[in-house]
């Protein structure tokens, strides 16, 4: 959602730069979803194993 709204902006604004609030909360949004995938993976190794 966050690369969303950084391509919209760019859109209306004619340009390749984004504000520098946009690139922190990427970064913010990126680390959060790391976090949660690393916190989500022996749950999802259970149910993916076939045994």
């Amino acid at each position: 959602m966050v690369d969303y709204a950084m391509d919209i902006h760019k859109t209306l604004y004619h340009t390749e730069d984004v504000p520098q609030d946009m690139v922190e909360r990427r970064a913010d949004v990126v680390a959060r979803l790391k976090s949660l995938e690393d916190a989500a993976a022996p749950l999802v190794a259970f149910l993916q194993n076939p045994a």
